[in-house]
């Protein structure tokens, strides 16, 4: 080979933009910083920063051997990736070894959900940094609480466990508790039907170092609860213990939940989490696609699942899982026998179609046709009228885009001239109004969706 093996490896990282952004090879690879050097004629052997990951790297690999092609390597040779050795420090002194706690047993963290198998991309970037800082240093004032918000599927409760995972393993023994509001709900019904739960209740969750809850938004309308856990929330702080808890909306979006509650789920940070862009999903799937050692899919196949699904991380998943499966029954688990064309129209035929439903609709069109429903100009829906006459078909509209179309709540404000804040107030009291039955809300949703072709089963999440 002409080139040496440093030039090679320049050039493949450069072949590599064509496919993925510069921030992700920084991120694998430490760009520039990697120092390549050729093995015979087999293999180029790269060797990356310290602080990164072998595994990680080699993730990449379905993008990187055709652009070490491209670059000029034989159709043979293959790329091995080492870590530089760490410079020589100190010998650092063992950590203590703590017996867990009860409240340490009882947290429950899925071990799948770390800070390592979190996809970072700009959606989530601040919230990600956040919540690594919480993890190694739990009850510092200017962070506590945490509470983190956005859509269904876009890694809230992976957060939620991977500080977990990061604040035990940096001091073992600590005591972390992690609950959705469902499990808290059921717990404290148990504790005040029986008089001698009520004292190992109060224990549980007024003790632990960090209580992490999920799903806040689910204490809306129980008094008890909200009681119970406003005492449960000043002991911990009085205590300097960390609160982390998440939502699908903002804390004052939460309907049916007391102000002293709200007030103090503001005391801290409160970051949005929006849906991934295309870059942080690819980097999901290759991810991902690690779990599925027997099944090697190609670059192809990625980018396109990673282009045509984009509703949710959710789906994300069920896309590439269907994928594998279908691959798994081919003779030899060939994937090269899957084609974009036997993916659009064949296994993920169903994942497309619910993307091009979504596609279809927009919020223009749902605003037009909720104009038209009221017998109004455009002009007013987005204007700055207050009269409920014009408030009402707004907030329908509103609440029927992000139900019926893959818009962020910040696209959808874009087209109403509203803030995100006010979309998300728009949707909560319309799908309240909705489940008390409305009469107004009921019979405007059920006609516009009728103008738009789509029934009531259509808003079902």
């Amino acid at each position: 080979m002409d080139m040496d093996a440093d030039e090679l490896w320049k050039r493949t990282l450069h072949e590599l933009t064509k496919d993925l952004a510069e921030t992700t090879l920084m991120r694998y690879f430490g760009g520039e910083e990697s120092v390549g050097t050729l093995l015979s004629d087999d293999a180029l052997s790269v060797l990356l920063p310290e602080d990164k990951d072998v595994k990680q790297a080699e993730q990449l690999l379905v993008f990187i051997e055709p652009a070490l092609q491209r670059a000029g390597g034989a159709p043979t040779l293959k790329v091995r990736f080492s870590v530089r050795a760490p410079e020589r420090r100190e010998t650092p002194q063992p950590e203590p070894v703590f017996e867990e706690t009860p409240a340490v047993q009882e947290s429950k963290l899925n071990p799948q959900f770390t800070f390592e198998n979190f996809v970072q991309g700009p959606s989530n970037e601040f919230p990600l940094t956040m919540a690594k800082y919480i993890a190694r240093n739990p009850g510092d004032s200017r962070s506590n609480p945490l509470f983190l918000y956005g859509p269904t599927g876009v890694g809230k409760t992976h957060l939620l466990h991977a500080i977990g995972h990061e604040a035990r393993r940096q001091k073992p023994g600590i005591r972390v508790l992690y609950v959705t509001s469902e499990g808290l709900m059921n717990e404290y019904v148990r504790s005040w039907k029986q008089d001698e739960l009520r004292e190992t209740f109060r224990t549980k969750f007024r003790t632990p170092d960090i209580l992490l809850v999920d799903d806040v938004q689910y204490m809306a309308g129980k008094k008890g609860l909200q009681d119970e856990f406003f005492n449960i929330f000043n002991a911990l702080r009085e205590n300097n213990s960390q609160i982390v808890m998440t939502s699908d909306r903002p804390p004052a979006e939460i309907t049916d939940v007391a102000d002293r509650l709200i007030g103090r789920f503001q005391h801290g940070p409160c970051l949005d989490i929006d849906m991934p862009q295309y870059e942080t999903r690819l980097n999901i799937l290759m991810l991902k696609a690690q779990s599925f050692p027997d099944v090697t899919l190609g670059p192809d196949i990625l980018k396109f699942i990673a282009e045509r699904v984009s509703s949710s991380v959710r789906a994300l998943e069920g896309a590439l899982t269907s994928t594998v499966n279908y691959i798994r029954v081919l003779p030899g688990c060939d994937a090269s026998l899957v084609t974009v064309d036997v993916l659009e129209k064949s296994i993920l035929k169903a994942f497309i179609d619910e993307e091009s439903e979504h596609a279809q609709l927009t919020p223009e069109i749902i605003l037009e046709t909720a104009a038209k429903n009221a017998n109004l100009p455009v002009a007013i829906l987005t204007g700055e009228s207050r009269v409920r006459g014009h408030a009402l078909p707004r907030q329908v509209a509103i609440f029927l885009s992000r139900k019926l179309t893959a818009c962020s709540m910040k696209d959808i404000g874009r087209c109403f001239g509203r803030t995100h804040t006010t979309v998300i107030h728009s949707c909560n009291l319309i799908q309240d109004l909705y489940r008390e039955g409305d009469a107004n809300v009921v019979r405007m949703i059920k006609e516009i969706l009728q103008m738009l072709g789509k029934t009531i089963s259509d808003l079902a999440d």
